[in-house]
């Protein structure tokens, strides 16, 4: 795992927040989500258009930022503007030597490795019907093997059964993970009663 890998998201919203001069002033939200995008396109991108910043990907790193405890970082004076808190600044100031060197290496930011889509990735490959169906190409006969990888009840209606596969399949598609993807799309045309086709 590199070091950039740490480096969550709300980290990298306060990190530009002080680079458009949020220490001293309030700085409008859209201009620091631009700021992010900039630095970190990997991470503050629409997943199919890596040219344009996600507004919501950027929200979520605000609203991160705005309930780190026991300090409070940010302030808000308004709906669109913030600007660092005393201890906000601290946390900049004591930070600037990490964050700047995994910042502003001239090398993309990577999406973090333990977001939780991540971790639901990591547990469908360790899964028995997933180990058992990359070896041999078998799929689940037994329904409440797969429930426990959708991570739902065996008498779940089919309509949660559903919901909780396109869920899996858009965390697979998300992380380019065509394996799981196909594994996934394969047990729901094996077993199209379980999830009400």
């Amino acid at each position: 795992m590199s070091p950039s890998d740490e480096i969550a998201n709300w980290e990298i919203f306060v990190w530009a927040l002080a680079q458009l001069g949020g220490d001293v002033r309030f700085v409008d939200i859209e201009d620091v989500s631009v700021e992010c995008f900039r630095i970190a396109p990997a991470r503050f991108a629409w997943r199919t258009r890596a040219d344009l910043p996600d507004y919501k990907k950027c929200a979520k790193a605000l609203q991160e930022a705005e309930v780190r405890r026991p300090s409070m970082l940010v302030k808000t004076r308004d709906s669109f503007g913030r600007q660092l808190t005393a201890e906000g600044q601290k946390w900049v100031k004591e930070n600037t030597p990490r964050l700047s060197a995994l910042l502003y290496t001239g090398s993309p930011v990577p999406e973090p490795k333990r977001r939780p889509t991540s971790r639901m990735l990591a547990e469908i490959e360790r899964s028995q019907p997933f180990i058992i169906w990359s070896q041999t190409a078998a799929l689940p006969q037994d329904k409440w093997r797969m429930a426990e990888v959708l991570r739902c009840s065996p008498d779940s209606s089919p309509h949660t059964w559903k919901d909780r596969l396109e869920s899996a399949r858009a965390v697979a598609y998300a992380g380019n993970n065509n394996t799981i993807l196909r594994f996934l799309t394969e047990v729901a045309e094996a077993h199209p009663d379980w999830f009400g086709g």
